[in-house]
């Protein structure tokens, strides 16, 4: 619920919008009861797009009877809809098929901000546009309705996919915040239209397409299975892959664009080109830690080098196994993974590389380190990628708690009265607590702490 306070700048109006985050609207100069007015048809504007309903009569009623400056705040807020300006009765208004009109909106590859749209953005569009041309066939853009719209997301709710013969011979339901991903795709979309004076509303205003935090296919994987893993890869590339992966948290297909110009041997770093961040500005380059991604980057830097040679041009790709193109990776995945015993767990890379996350969160890393190195805001980090592990609970349970370890003494204030008392024990944690060495599968040799560099016949040059 809105709340209406006064500081100094006058009054503000504090409210948690649709995706629940904190905002704050200030109404200009007005009275308390005028502020408070404001403030309950803020709750209403809120309650309207969490329900994804109609502007209830009243709220209505005194939108159109605001001034342009508050409308423009509401509007910043993101509580309504800015008004379009009202063309002349006479201007006729041009009609586009809507396969057409997504087709030349897929080519502009402009997103809601005017950015030029990523790879992996164009290909959530085209799921979406394929799905849109399928349930609408020969329809122009300003045709649609809001019950087309109810129409398209019934569809999505109904439709099967995965389909087997035998666990599931009708498939599966798709997950809830694909389908609302296809209808948030399809309110950029329209909204674009409307830019552009294609139409006058969008028909998916009202369609809920904010996703929903899902923790429930988290998985950790561990270094042990990691190894496990190793071991069945069948060769040097796919063990890198799986190393970048897991230890580096690099994105699923971000290891494409990796060029061995790339490695900072001597700087202990790695760039990655952030294909999924590159529209935005200074997100298109990041770096990772060499430390435990060196020796199987060191493996396949022997692999490629020509005969007689010890460097190669630094624009040449890492990864030569697969190209950007396939991004099918899930089945050979699979298939390392049955031949090492493992089940595959879900979110295949992601799981991968929120593990890499929560094992650097848990050596101690500050949050906003770890989250550049992997790639997002500490507030993605915190909804999404960080686990809480088993591992987690047994180091808690590990610390004694000051006043409480220690045995059972008895006591007795007098000869009918025996009590049962603790025995204050104090410990105190050791300074090297939580510093760890791991062992590797052949428990052969120990794998030093970061710093330490493991020898090598064959030092990179040329770079």
């Amino acid at each position: 619920m809105a709340s209406v306070t006064k500081d100094g700048r006058g009054w503000r109006i504090r409210f948690v919008d649709h995706a629940g985050d904190q905002r704050t609207l200030r109404p200009g100069k007005v009275n308390k009861a005028t502020a408070e007015q404001i403030g309950r048809h803020v709750d209403s504007l809120v309650a309207t797009q969490m329900a994804a309903g109609p502007i209830d009569r009243q709220t209505a009623e005194w939108l159109g009877g605001i001034g342009d400056k508050l409308r423009a705040k509401l509007e910043r807020a993101g509580l309504v809809e800015p008004i379009e300006p009202v063309e002349p009765e006479t201007a006729q208004k041009p009609t586009m098929l809507l396969s057409d009109f997504l087709q030349s909106h897929l080519d502009s590859r402009k997103t809601a901000r005017g950015e030029r749209a990523s790879d992996s953005t164009l290909l959530k569009w085209n799921g979406t546009i394929r799905f849109l041309n399928h349930v609408f066939p020969g329809r122009t853009v300003d045709s649609f309705t809001h019950e087309d719209a109810h129409n398209f997301r019934e569809w999505l709710d109904k439709r099967r996919i995965k389909k087997t013969t035998s666990d599931n011979p009708k498939g599966v339901p798709m997950a809830e915040n694909a389908k609302r991903k296809h209808v948030d795709n399809a309110k950029v979309f329209f909204n674009a239209a409307k830019r552009r004076g294609l139409i006058v509303f969008n028909p998916f205003e009202y369609q809920v397409s904010s996703t929903r935090k899902n923790r429930e296919r988290d998985f950790f994987v561990t270094r042990e299975i990691t190894q496990q893993i190793l071991k069945a890869c069948p060769d040097d590339q796919w063990k890198l892959l799986v190393s970048l992966w897991r230890f580096a948290g690099l994105r699923k297909m971000e290891v494409f664009h990796l060029s061995w110009g790339d490695v900072l041997w001597d700087a202990g770093k790695m760039r990655v080109h952030a294909t999924k961040t590159a529209h935005h500005e200074g997100k298109d380059v990041r770096y990772v830690p060499l430390r435990d991604i060196r020796e199987p980057l060191l493996d396949c830097f022997e692999a490629a080098l020509p005969n007689g040679k010890r460097s190669l041009p630094p624009e040449t790709p890492i990864i030569t196994r697969f190209s950007a193109s396939n991004s099918n990776l899930d089945k050979p995945m699979k298939t390392i993974l049955h031949a090492a015993g493992v089940v595959p767990w879900p979110k295949l890379f992601q799981n991968m590389r929120s593990s890499c996350e929560t094992e650097w969160l848990d050596e101690g890393h500050p949050a906003h380190v770890v989250a550049a190195m992997i790639g997002h805001s500490v507030k993605v980090q915190r909804a999404s990628y960080a686990q809480v592990t088993e591992g987690h609970f047994d180091a808690f349970n590990s610390i004694e708690k000051s006043g409480l370890a220690g045995g059972l003494e008895e006591t007795r204030n007098d000869e009918n009265s025996p009590e049962v008392a603790y025995q204050v024990a104090w410990s105190k944690p050791s300074k090297n607590a939580g510093s760890q060495c791991f062992i590797d599968s052949n428990a052969s040799r120990r794998v030093p702490e970061a710093g330490l560099e493991p020898a090598r016949d064959i030092t990179p040059k040329g770079f």
